[in-house]
């Protein structure tokens, strides 16, 4: 009977190390880091840390610490028997281009995605993405193909022609999206990601840094992606690429979700006598009231036939710098951004698994990347209002 203990005892061990040690080769590949590099920053020698990536070494847990800091992992990522298809995350990291700090950020958007993943099945809810085949467009028509699909869109999601009010909301409850907001350096040229998996559906980035317009035209741009791009598993919006196909039937895509012709002509005509009167106060409001920004309404108003603004006023517009000034001056802030990483429907999913008692105090504090205390006071309140 001990001998049986020893054995299984041993076996599992060996399926512990052979499990860390994939996982160990997958993260530090995604980080196009050298085996050197990782045994430099666990102080030991290359051959040691490669049998340890082949599950022939164990590793200690003060160096699992070490590593998970080192990969900008958690724990539970070297351990857990099951986690989410890493294909269109491996995607992603090959087109960083060796960007180390862009790498860092998918890597954290990885994280994210996991941890809803994980809070959807502790809840045992399934957010079956839809079955949709990609949308097929023609590559000399994209103007024409990314505007039909966006009104086809809006019909199916019953959205009518008025503006989205709570954009992410329709987009994660009406079709299984995942959506993150993070910060991503302005100089990276990245205005967002997708990536997609059959099992856990489409996961969208945002930038955190973006303004509330160019927040809302990213997340419909790469909706579009979810859309149009879903077979290409994951898609770097760089600003290099604006002018590739992909990325123009993705902004002509946004634009009509976001601002319906019909609807910008109604509310033109109502508002505005003469085309030759349109001023950047006009625009201004027009922009707020479908919740875009000032440039992509100029845009809009310049695109659509015939034309509401020339392209002389389109280019006088776009060259302003007094915008902000302006608006402070007729006392319409721009609209407030979205300044948390997480969507509703995450907090909603931790809130719920708290009050089932399926997750501890410690666990909202790693889902919510709170403090223990500031989770002890989150634990009580919520314990508060289930006594009431």
């Amino acid at each position: 009977m001990s001998q049986k203990k020893d054995k299984n005892d041993h076996n599992y061990k060996k399926n512990i190390a052979v499990r860390v040690g994939n996982r160990l080769r997958i993260a530090r590949e995604a980080l196009d880091f050298t085996q050197e590099q990782v045994s430099e920053c666990l102080g030991i020698g290359r051959p040691r840390y490669s049998d340890i990536e082949n599950g022939k070494r164990n590793i200690s847990m003060k160096d699992i610490y070490k590593l998970a800091d080192f990969f900008n992992r958690p724990i539970e990522y070297f351990f857990k028997e099951n986690i989410i298809s890493e294909s269109g995350f491996r995607l992603l990291f090959r087109r960083t281009e060796g960007d180390a700090e862009i790498a860092k950020i998918i890597t954290e958007f990885e994280g994210l995605c996991q941890k809803m993943h994980d809070l959807e099945e502790i809840n045992e809810i399934k957010i079956s993405p839809p079955i949709l085949r990609n949308y097929d467009f023609d590559i000399n028509k994209l103007k024409y193909s990314g505007e039909y699909y966006a009104r086809f869109d809006r019909e199916i999601l019953g959205l009518g022609k008025a503006p989205i009010k709570d954009l992410n909301q329709v987009l994660e409850e009406k079709c299984g999206l995942k959506i993150f907001y993070l910060h991503i350096p302005e100089e990276s040229g990245v205005f967002g990601m997708f990536t997609y998996d059959e099992n856990i559906g489409g996961c969208i980035l945002i930038n955190l840094n973006s303004s509330y317009g160019r927040q809302r035209f990213s997340l419909a741009h790469e909706y579009a992606h979810f859309l149009f791009h879903r077979n290409r598993i994951g898609v770097i919006s760089f600003k290099k690429d604006e002018r590739t196909p992909d990325e123009r039937i993705a902004d002509y895509f946004a634009s009509e979700f976001l601002m319906p012709e019909q609807e910008v002509k109604d509310i033109f005509k109502s508002t505005i006598k003469k085309k030759s009167d349109v001023t950047a106060e006009d625009v201004i409001r027009l922009a707020d009231y479908f919740g875009v920004s000032f440039t992509a309404m100029v845009y809009k108003l310049n695109n659509i036939r015939p034309r509401l603004i020339n392209n002389k006023k389109k280019e006088d517009f776009i060259k302003e710098t007094w915008v902000k000034k302006l608006r402070k001056t007729i006392g319409m802030q721009e609209p407030q951004k979205n300044k948390s990483k997480f969507p509703s429907l995450y907090y909603n999913l931790c809130i719920k698994a708290y009050n089932k008692g399926k997750i501890t105090t410690a666990k909202i504090a790693d889902f919510l990347e709170i403090p223990l205390y500031q989770a002890m006071e989150v634990g009580g309140q919520l314990r508060k209002k289930s006594v009431e």
